[in-house]
């Protein structure tokens, strides 16, 4: 007799479709790669690097578990040219496999060997698209120590897989803003609004991160800015409260 023990589902966990797991096409390795890319949120950018390092394949087992993927239609990657020149790659992931042609090529019948911009080289990425604006990869924004900070100091449960989350610490970290920045915001509206009956209930991110950052950022607390560093443990202000 086999026992299976779950886990309590609070948070954290993701439903999938069990179709992929049962289609006897997929190696069990193809299988556990789009099981963890579904696992991301549906706004999510993937890298094929960053995904690599999420699992203790080397590149080769990796690769060819990816290929099976594209292979049966559950993940279609292909070029975005300009110039006539590959600026970067996209990627479509699909819990139940399509075959659908992109523009005038397939792209599952583009092998990951061959691909030519693999990497997270965003500067090379952002010169062929001609911009200034910086583009920062998924794995570069700490979403989750951000919504836990605030979490842990709001005394809420804010998910930072939320798609509107997300977009908005995204927005203001391509503005500049660092995580040490949200800290800021976060302490200091904790220190004003906890305990306002009111004002409590805007501790969230779709007011904190919002179009009024930089306003929090630089406003005043109990008479004086506060200095918050990413690794401080306890900052008090002059109303007295210990954070």
């Amino acid at each position: 007799m086999s026992k299976i023990i779950r886990a309590e589902k609070k948070q954290e966990y993701t439903v999938l479709d069990r179709g992929f797991l049962n289609d006897a096409r997929l190696s069990w390795k193809a299988k556990g790669i789009l099981a963890y890319m579904l696992s991301m949120p549906d706004d999510w950018f993937f890298y094929i690097d960053e995904l690599k390092k999420h699992a203790s394949d080397g590149d080769k087992s990796f690769r060819s578990g990816f290929n099976e993927l594209k292979s049966y239609g559950y993940v279609k990657r292909f070029p975005v040219y300009v110039d006539k020149r590959i600026a970067k790659w996209e990627t479509i992931v699909y819990e139940v496999p399509q075959n659908v042609q992109v523009g005038n090529q397939n792209p599952s019948s583009i092998d990951l060997d061959n691909e030519g911009l693999l990497n997270t080289d965003f500067k090379l990425n952002t010169e062929l698209l001609n911009t200034d604006k910086k583009i920062l990869p998924e794995f570069a924004i700490p979403y989750k120590s951000i919504v836990d900070y605030l979490n842990e100091k709001a005394g809420t449960s804010y998910r930072y897989t939320s798609k509107k989350t997300r977009q908005l610490i995204r927005a203001r970290f391509q503005e500049g803003f660092t995580e040490d920045d949200f800290q800021t915001v976060i302490i200091k509206k904790v220190c004003s609004w906890l305990h306002d009956e009111k004002m409590n209930k805007f501790l969230r991110p779709e007011t904190l991160f919002g179009t009024k950052f930089e306003s929090y950022l630089n406003e005043k607390v109990g008479g004086q800015h506060a200095k918050i560093k990413r690794n401080q443990t306890t900052t008090q202000f002059t109303d007295g409260i210990n954070f």
